[in-house]
């Protein structure tokens, strides 16, 4: 017999919003408890997380260069050791997620974790409207409702939780950090001084009292700004971003699906 489990606990890193709209779609095929934390920007990760005891705990972060962003990575690390159930998840932009579900397995693993499920979810890309248009889409936040139904089913009848290694793909050691990009943020005149970009910024790369001026080495190329700003006043006008963006988008058009592993 499995173990019961009313409690569900997300913790999620999510600038453009689209592992959020994950996370809650297994959420809500888990059917327990919920309790929810977008540690997204600096005073939610400020506060911190306490986890409690006899809980399900869902980690969940989009990948950056097929690995996770250095950010969402250092936050789960300092989460609590124990022995809990969790699920592990990323969010990438229709290309790969390479290394990134391997990190996080081996993150939870390292902390005692028992990875009870683990998943890799298409979000519309970052720097594109094409790539992974207006994903997740209906029928992939089925499959995470889908997704995290097996998940529950498979807790309360499977007794070698965390016992069997999950397949996700990957390798180790894992694949360097791209170097950091060197392009810069512009904005155009339509910016209407909203101040959106402040307030969606996860690190405060922006000047509160004049968001045109950004801090490059404050900035971890999230494009949050680019893609919440409402009237599209946010670019990167580099002709060699715009080539590599060309060409990636050329060889990524195909529609990847979700991949879901249990043990």
């Amino acid at each position: 017999m499995g173990r019961q489990v009313i409690q569900c606990t997300s913790v999620y890193f999510s600038p453009t919003g689209t592992t959020r709209r994950v996370v809650k779609g297994i959420s809500q095929g888990l059917s327990m408890r919920p309790r929810d934390f977008d540690v997204t920007l600096p005073p939610a990760r400020d506060r911190g997380v306490n986890l409690e005891r006899d809980e399900l705990l869902i980690l969940a972060s989009p990948v950056y260069g097929g690995r996770l962003p250095p950010l969402s990575r250092d936050f789960f690390n300092r989460l609590a050791p124990g022995k809990r159930p969790v699920v592990a998840v990323v969010v990438y932009g229709n290309r790969d997620y390479e290394d990134a579900l391997l990190e996080l397995y081996d993150l939870c693993v390292a902390k005692g974790y028992e990875v009870v499920g683990a998943a890799a979810f298409i979000g519309e890309h970052s720097y594109s409207h094409v790539m992974g248009k207006n994903r997740p889409d209906p029928a992939d936040e089925e499959r995470a409702r889908r997704f995290g139904l097996s998940v529950r089913q498979t807790m309360l009848t499977d007794n070698s939780l965390g016992e069997q290694p999950l397949l996700a793909k990957g390798r180790r050691p894992y694949r360097a950090y791209p170097d950091k990009f060197a392009f810069a943020l512009s904005t155009s005149k339509r910016c209407a001084n909203c101040l959106s970009c402040v307030r969606h910024c996860p690190v405060g790369a922006f000047d509160k009292g004049d968001p045109r001026r950004v801090n490059q080495k404050k900035c971890i190329m999230c494009a949050a700004c680019l893609k919440l700003c409402p009237e599209g006043a946010k670019f990167i006008d580099d002709p060699d971003f715009r080539d590599d963006m060309a060409s990636l988008v050329a060889s990524n058009l195909d529609r990847k699906e979700p991949v879901v592993f249990l043990p």
